[in-house]
Order: C-alpha cells, then structure tokens, then sequence
C-alpha cells in the first residue's frame, strides 16, 4: 500500500537490537535500539554490547538481491548521526566500542557523531583513545547533565540540521547515579520518550506527557515490586501506570530480566484493562517498528505468546532456596550489607 512504499522511501523505523538486561541469553541481547528519521539518518537509543552486529543481520535480511551489503553497511553507519546513552552500566554502552572503530574507518573525523551520556561515559572513552587514537575524533561530547529538561541543549542545532530532532532533553530518574531519561521531539514517530532503567519517575511523566510512543524498562513482572524497588527496576504494572499518567498513545516493554527468555507474563486484569486502551507491545530482538505498525505490534502479542509458550527453560526458573528481596528487605541495615546490590 502507499503507506508501506512512503516507509520503504525513508519514513522512520525503529529497531530493537536487544530487549534483555544485564547480560545476553539465548533468546534476548542487551538493551540498544536503532531510531531511524524521515530524512533517512537515525540516532541510537542505548548500545549494549552487540548492537552493530545485530544491526548488520537486521539491515541486511531485508535487502534485495541486487544490493550489496556492504554498501548498505556503510550507508547506514554513516547515517547514524547520535547516540544516547542513559546511565554507565555496561549493558547499555559496551557496544559504542566498536560503533565509533567501524564509523571512524569508514567516515575519518569529517562526521562525528552527536555522543549524549553521563560523564562517566567519556571518562572511559578518555582511557580507552590510548588504546585505540582512531576514535578520538569520532565523537562530540555533550554531558547528560547539560540537556536537562529546562536546559538549552548544546546541540540542538546539530541534532535538528541532521536528525530533524526539535527537542532533545534529560530527565534525571532514580536507578544509579547519574541514570536518566529522554524526551525526543521531531521524531518520525511524533514525541519519543525513552525511560532507560528505572524506578517509575512522576518528572518524566511530566516532561513527556501526550508521548507519541513511551518505550519503558519493565524488568520484572507484577508481583515482584520487591524486587524491583532492591534493584531499582519497574514492573510491567508500573510502567503502564507510567504511560496512564503520561497519558502516551502507545506503549513498548522492553529490558526484561533475563529469567524472562520469552516474553514475560501480563497477569493482572487492571493491566488487561489498560492494554485495551493504549496499544501495549512486548519488544523482542529484531523488532522493526514504524510510525504506522505499532497498533500491530501489540495486537500480535497473544500470537507470540502461542508461538514460544513456557518450556521450563532454566533461565525462567528461579534457583530455589535463595532468600526472596522481600525477606531482605525485612532486615535492618540491609543495604549497607555487603553483596546485596
């Protein structure tokens, strides 16, 4: 149809290069994803571990015979004109390694890319441009703190000239220290609001309020609030009472436990309730969405469901006889014990 040929011609696209946390699984790599504009150039949102490769099976599954995939690879390394990064674990930014290394080869220092992240990030680049000088051009850095909702950021102009973006800003969130979440304005898919990891946060409800897409961290499932305040993570109830109060037109999970190799369970009516009023989407590794899909993206969520239903795998088995955060969190001072977090 005339919508599929506009998306085809370059109407933006997000891609989920990995939707699980802390380390990879058979079934889910760390958290990264791939924002593609109108004009054609894109911006990532988190890079784990893994997410040029993942981008390099994505892009080139879908070409045509005729076209040749490593001109396609340049392309599109070339189109990558940001990254966002939101907090220093390194689920989220090991991949930016070889990002820069593969860009630089192909780019020189004519087009660095837009590089937003906490200042731990260039701490760690600092250390490792003595090892690898190629990427010391590769990158301009603005600290998350400088963009802060409130804030002019510093490149503003760069990121709307190249990305189209009008508005791109942080918003401090309670998960480790300097962890935040963005607001991205301009998109393809309207107003973007990424949560990073998490504990549910009313500022960036605020911030972001009428979200054309929310795509929110919902590590664990409902039932285990214990768990998720111990290790500052959401629930998937708590991050749609998120996308409720901000009141986005859609919503996407992603970052999920890795005891979750499939998808996790949606076990409450009241989040039933509310799926039916926003479309709800589980992300899984190699999901392509565009501005016109994501209706349908949550609509086939029962179909997955059917499609890897629960096989006792081990990794979705809790080890037995390990004390529950509940029980934790019953004892004094168990924050300040040693190997808890």
């Amino acid at each position: 149809n005339s919508d599929q040929g506009e998306n085809d011609s370059g109407l933006g696209e997000l891609i989920f290069t990995g939707t699980g946390s802390a380390v990879p699984c058979k079934h889910r790599n760390v958290t990264g994803m791939y924002l593609r504009m109108n004009n054609g150039n894109s911006m990532l949102l988190d890079v784990g571990e893994g997410t040029v490769g993942q981008l390099l099976r994505s892009w080139t599954s879908t070409l045509s015979s005729n076209q040749a995939p490593t001109d396609e690879y340049r392309s599109r390394l070339k189109g990558i004109k940001a990254v966002w990064i939101s907090h220093p674990h390194a689920d989220h930014h090991l991949g930016l390694l070889r990002l820069l290394s593969e860009r630089a080869a192909i780019c020189g220092s004519d087009d660095p890319i837009v590089l937003m992240a906490p200042h731990d990030m260039f701490d760690f680049l600092a250390e490792y441009r003595s090892v690898v000088p190629e990427i010391n051009q590769s990158y301009i850095p603005v600290d998350c703190c400088d963009m802060i909702h409130g804030r002019v950021n510093p490149l503003g102009e760069k990121l709307y000239e190249e990305l189209g973006i009008t508005y791109c800003a942080s918003i401090p969130v309670a998960h480790c220290q300097r962890s935040y979440a963005v607001v991205i304005d301009g998109t393809s898919f309207g107003r973007v609001a990424y949560s990073g990891d998490c504990r549910p946060s009313n500022r960036f409800a605020d911030v972001a309020h009428g979200a054309d897409l929310l795509i929110h961290e919902a590590t664990f499932e409902n039932g285990m609030e214990e768990d998720a305040v111990m290790k500052r993570h959401s629930t998937i109830g708590e991050a749609i009472d998120v996308a409720s109060k901000m009141n986005a037109k859609s919503l996407v999970l992603t970052h999920f436990s890795q005891r979750y190799p499939k998808l996790p369970p949606l076990n409450e009516s009241k989040d039933e309730e509310k799926a039916n009023e926003i479309p709800i989407a589980f992300a899984f590794d190699f999901m392509r969405l565009a501005p016109n899909t994501i209706d349908l993206a949550a609509k086939l969520t029962p179909a997955l469901r059917l499609l890897y239903p629960g096989e006792g795998d081990d990794e979705s088995e809790m080890a037995t006889g390990k004390v529950t955060a509940k029980e934790l969190m019953a004892v004094p001072g168990v924050f300040a014990a040693k190997g808890v977090l």
